[in-house]
């Protein structure tokens, strides 16, 4: 049997060396996927249902395909076919692949019927409507992945699902940006599936196959070890979901045909910053300090929250860093989450045999020239 090392460099493969020819066989591709997933259930109840997933090359969509596939499902899925070349002959080996465009062509959808639509590409309510309203009367279900980013304003007192989403005050055909856009996606797929629709909003996903590297930025430097560069205050909340826990509520929710609207932000419980980054410093062995460093002083030196300092944001008024996202209604439908350990092991593992192919350059976070100079600045302005 391969190592799980194997497994992982595998998917290290899979996941971002298409490009460059390194994609092994059909056989190290599946090898690949259950590496990049982790384990698969086998089904609800024994209903097979067949499954159309609207994208499936990017971050989300192979962790599904696993689930999907073992969970002993029939699958189709509809995409551009040009992400990654010889993804589908290879990665996907056997499964069904209809090819369009959600922007102009969707075509290869008509006459067409299935149980269940996920839709994980979906971004404008353009392309949301063309396709729910095709797909109305011949889909049992829409699943719609959406994004925390809805809700219009952060400060409002209750933060779950019914709080109010898009811009406050700006008429919807004002609307733009990514969260009201979804926003106005959700409720495309809301008229055409009045009792079908189920709709997820994810924070920040994180997990083996990250393709943007924001908390993989924080395992990383936790796990290089010496001072680290804490932003905020201690107490500042914070949330984020492993990708593996997200398919697998998506694909639960597919299984027990379960509508309705859901925050899944992990963890279970109240995690502060502190507590975040004082669980990454408990899965290395390395010696590790945090430094915590007012917002102020970051912003005044250019380091903003999101951007410059990934999954992390400034407080908001009365609500810290996008305040706490209520995800008890997730809970109470079947959600659970992996420990932040297991979320960061995983990840990191994953993310150094991807930089053993790629290199160890990382798509967000400051460097450490940049961090060492910043905190010698801090402590000058303390002593002062």
């Amino acid at each position: 049997m391969p190592s799980r090392r194997d497994f992982i460099r595998k998917t290290a493969l899979a996941s971002g060396a298409l490009g460059a020819g390194l994609l092994p066989g059909a056989a190290g591709a599946t090898d690949a996927v259950a590496a990049l997933a982790g384990p698969a259930s086998r089904g609800a109840g024994g209903r097979r249902l067949r499954i159309l997933l609207l994208g499936g090359t990017g971050f989300i969509g192979p962790h599904l395909v696993y689930r999907i596939v073992h969970g002993g499902h029939e699958l189709t899925l509809f995409n551009r076919g040009r992400s990654e070349p010889g993804l589908h002959a290879e990665l996907f080996d056997g499964l069904e692949n209809l090819v369009g465009d959600r922007n102009d062509d969707i075509s290869a959808l008509e006459g067409r019927s299935w149980d269940v639509a996920i839709d994980n590409s979906g971004y404008t309510n353009t392309q949301v409507r063309a396709t729910a309203q095709l797909l109305k009367g011949s889909v049992g279900q829409y699943i719609f992945t959406s994004t925390r980013a809805v809700y219009a304003d952060y400060t409002h007192p209750v933060m779950d699902e019914d709080a109010p989403v898009g811009i406050t005050g700006v008429p919807e055909s004002e609307w733009s940006g990514y969260g009201p856009l979804k926003a106005l996606a959700e409720r495309e797929v809301q008229e055409a599936f009045p009792e079908g629709t189920a709709i997820v909003r994810p924070p920040i996903i994180t997990g083996p196959g990250d393709n943007t590297d924001r908390f993989t930025f924080w395992y990383v430097r936790v796990d290089r070890g010496g001072e680290v560069l804490a932003p905020g205050d201690p107490t500042d909340p914070i949330q984020y979901v492993d990708v593996r826990d997200l398919a697998d509520f998506v694909l639960h929710l597919a299984e027990t045909g379960t509508n309705g609207i859901y925050n899944v932000e992990a963890p279970a419980a109240p995690l502060s910053s502190a507590e975040f980054l004082y669980g990454l410093r408990a899965t290395t062995g390395n010696p590790v300090q945090f430094t915590w460093v007012d917002w102020d002083f970051l912003e005044e030196r250019g380091l903003r929250g999101g951007s410059q300092i990934p999954a992390w944001r400034a407080p908001v008024g009365d609500w810290l860093n996008y305040g706490r996202i209520d995800n008890r209604r997730a809970i109470a439908a079947g959600m659970t989450f992996r420990p932040l350990a297991v979320t960061a092991m995983d990840t990191l593992e994953w993310w150094k045999a991807r930089a053993e192919l790629q290199g160890d350059a990382l798509r967000a976070g400051f460097s450490a020239e940049r961090e060492a100079q910043v905190l010698e600045e801090w402590r000058r302005s303390r002593r002062g």
